[in-house]
């Protein structure tokens, strides 16, 4: 499967990373197949290129920009900043849909170093129209490893005046097409695409420091 001309990927390298103590994006990959030795933001990077048409990043501010602007970051890949910061990921997923020229986005976040293309392929490869495609894994709608119609931009809108922060709170008011966990183990068994790191207990706990 090669790109996908009507979908962008949008990838949220948010920054302050807390609960790690230092950027996630800027973190190093070990032992993930071919893609050892980059860091979480270009791997991520690198892997929405294959698939999609153009790619944004999506920072929470200008000091964080310009640290992701100076990385090899492949062809046509962007790195914009949150319309306002401080605001959580559906203010990330609001900054990535206005800035991309493509109907849909496939959206993931820079701490999930695991995600697979045949799980992105598998769904790309779903209808494409006004409802949100999101993967239910382990009990929960992973709103982090997804595809957005950007028709979706004023629904967001108001969910960010009324002082939501998280892409959850869109799945009461949008169509939404789950995807089942049975689905999604038939590509990645172990379900590897549906990690995040946080902490640095799980960054050694999954291999990624020694």
């Amino acid at each position: 499967m090669g790109r996908t001309t009507s979908v962008a990927g949008i990838l949220l390298v948010g920054g302050l990373s807390s609960r790690m103590g230092r950027d996630k994006a800027m973190l190093p990959l070990m032992g993930v197949d071919e893609r050892s030795g980059s860091t979480f933001v270009v791997s991520q990077a690198t892997l929405l290129r294959e698939r999609c048409s153009e790619v944004v990043l999506v920072a929470r501010d200008e000091e964080y920009a310009e640290r992701y602007r100076h990385l090899d970051l492949p062809t046509c890949v962007r790195v914009v900043v949150d319309v306002e910061k401080d605001r959580g990921p559906l203010m990330g997923l609001y900054s990535g849909l206005r800035a991309i020229n493509a109907s849909h986005a496939l959206v993931s976040a820079v701490d999930m170093p695991f995600v697979q293309l045949a799980v992105l392929d598998f769904l790309l490869a779903q209808p494409l129209d006004d409802a949100i495609i999101l993967p239910f894994v382990a009990g929960a709608p992973q709103v982090l490893l997804a595809v957005y119609p950007r028709i979706l931009l004023p629904i967001i809108e108001a969910s960010l005046r009324a002082g939501r922060r998280g892409p959850r709170s869109l799945l009461e008011q949008a169509r939404v097409r789950y995807v089942e966990e049975e689905r999604l183990r038939a590509i990645d068994p172990k379900l590897r695409s549906f990690v995040n790191i946080n902490t640095p207990d799980e960054l050694r706990r999954e291999g990624l420091e020694r």
